[in-house]
């Protein structure tokens, strides 16, 4: 009997041993300074996202004018989408928001994202996808004399992680269901030996996706390579630490979708959100924090998504006026 718990033994360890020597991802190296870029930056690039052939219809990169092209505003808002996302999940808060305070906005298209591919994402990495954020924040510093970053999903991990490194870029922070972690936890196991290994079996491929109506897959990716799951696990482990939320001393707004435990956001976390604004360095009369619990998913300014638009755009325009003391232009959403 003994002999047999003693072979018992050997081979459990082997198998960890075998475990923890498999293939996994390569390590990230993440540079989080973001660096001037010139008018002419912007205009090459945005000449560049407008006639790619690779880009879905409105799903370029683009900048609204509060004015005549070229002039500058007190404030511009930098719109930084979702995982799989592009610009059309925030529509219409973000450009109701820049109409409203009358201020420039960049509505950025990260990078691998909108492209007419059948591989979608398969390119992505978490050091490209970061590197696309930090030049959209240094466009909408083009663009207006302070940047306010909005977003959702992915979009506000990489905005909170900005935003910690480069305090003096990010004057104020409005995040809709930011990725702090994700819902399920076994992602956790995607960074580690065999992750790839393991989300395939479990995806039954080399595919993640889902049935959508027409007009969400017109600017979601519904269907996208697995890697990029794992690469979406590896920027989340490097950034969303208590180190970084500390860092965060921006005006900060947060909104989730919570209703009970049954009926709460399903794709990310709402208890890691909750930490997070626990932690953040803002002072407690900088930052506000609300459930949208009539919003039914987890996208919450869109008009594809959300069932409670109104909720959502009272609590931005509260924020907007009262802790960033922005005025309406005009009253103006139809200026």
């Amino acid at each position: 009997m003994k002999k047999i718990f003693k072979y018992f033994i050997f081979f459990i360890l082997g198998v960890s041993a075998l475990f923890m020597v498999g293939p996994r991802a390569s390590s990230v190296l993440l540079d989080p300074t973001i660096t001037s870029r010139t008018m002419e930056d912007l205009q090459l690039h945005l000449q560049a996202e407008q006639t790619s052939d690779l880009i879905k219809p409105d799903n370029e990169a683009m900048v609204y004018w509060a004015d005549s092209i070229g002039i500058k505003t007190d404030y511009a808002l930098v719109y930084l989408h979702g995982f799989s996302a592009s610009r059309g999940e925030g529509d219409p808060i973000h450009l109701e928001f820049a109409r409203r305070y009358h201020m420039n906005a960049y509505l950025a298209r990260l990078d691998q994202h909108g492209l007419n591919e059948s591989d979608a994402l398969l390119k992505l990495t978490p050091e490209n996808l970061l590197q696309s954020a930090k030049e959209a924040i240094a466009y909408g510093k083009l663009l207006g004399n302070k940047v306010i970053v909005m977003s959702c999903s992915t979009g506000g991990t990489l905005a909170i992680y900005l935003a910690s490194q480069n305090p003096s870029w990010v004057d104020g922070l409005i995040c809709y269901s930011p990725n702090i972690d994700t819902y399920n936890q076994a992602t956790h196991l995607l960074d580690g030996p065999w992750g790839k290994q393991i989300l395939q079996l479990i995806e039954g491929g080399k595919y993640h996706g889902w049935e959508d109506s027409d007009d969400v897959k017109k600017f979601w990716s519904t269907r996208y390579r697995n890697e990029a799951l794992i690469d979406l696990r590896q920027l989340l482990d490097a950034t969303m630490r208590p180190e970084t939320f500390h860092e965060v001393k921006q005006p900060f707004l947060l909104l989730y979708y919570y209703k009970s435990e049954e009926e709460q956001d399903q794709t990310v976390s709402v208890p890691a959100m909750l930490q997070m604004y626990d932690q953040l360095g803002t002072p407690p009369d900088l930052k506000a924090k609300f459930a949208v619990p009539k919003a039914g998913h987890h996208v919450l300014a869109s008009k594809y998504h959300s069932k409670d638009l109104e909720t959502v755009r009272k609590y931005t325009f509260d924020f907007a006026e009262n802790v960033l003391h922005l005025s309406p232009h005009f009253g103006g959403l139809d200026e």
